[in-house]
């Protein structure tokens, strides 16, 4: 319920990194993927207190990232900034559509699978020592 943690995680220019398990409607090649990874321009609208309309329009292309291949029609996606709908749009700016879209990992704690038991929405866990330490590392960049 930290406001701060929350700005902290989320914001790109914190670098950050969100891991997500990316499903998609049909055959990614190895084409796809290296246009994902060089960053796909997309357009998003920023959210600003007092500012509506077209000014809050965004069209950039996306940061490079980590992208690897699991299987025929998926991949797993490794950014450090959060813009809105960031995947779903990168996927669409090269012809695919988002099946099914899971983050597996956060500040680098697992949200997944293991033993934290995290599998369903709206499952939680206790923070282990390790995980307590990301947390604040990622709080506090510069300590």
């Amino acid at each position: 319920s930290d406001g701060r943690l929350v700005n902290t995680a989320l914001r790109g220019e914190n670098k950050q990194p969100k891991v997500y398990n990316v499903f998609v409607n049909d055959t990614l090649h190895d084409e796809h993927l290296q246009r994902l990874r060089d960053g796909v321009v997309i357009r998003t609208i920023s959210q600003r207190k007092g500012r509506t309309g077209a000014e809050n329009t965004l069209i950039a292309k996306t940061r490079r990232c980590k992208v690897e291949r699991l299987g025929q029609n998926s991949c797993q996606i490794t950014l450090v900034e959060g813009r809105n709908r960031q995947i779903r749009k990168m996927m669409e700016g090269i012809g695919f559509r988002v099946t099914q879209l899971q983050r597996i990992q956060f500040l680098g704690i697992p949200l997944t699978g293991g033993s934290n038991g995290l599998n369903l929405p709206g499952d939680w866990a206790v923070i282990d020592h390790h995980e307590l330490q990301l947390l604040q590392q990622a709080m506090n960049p510069n300590v």
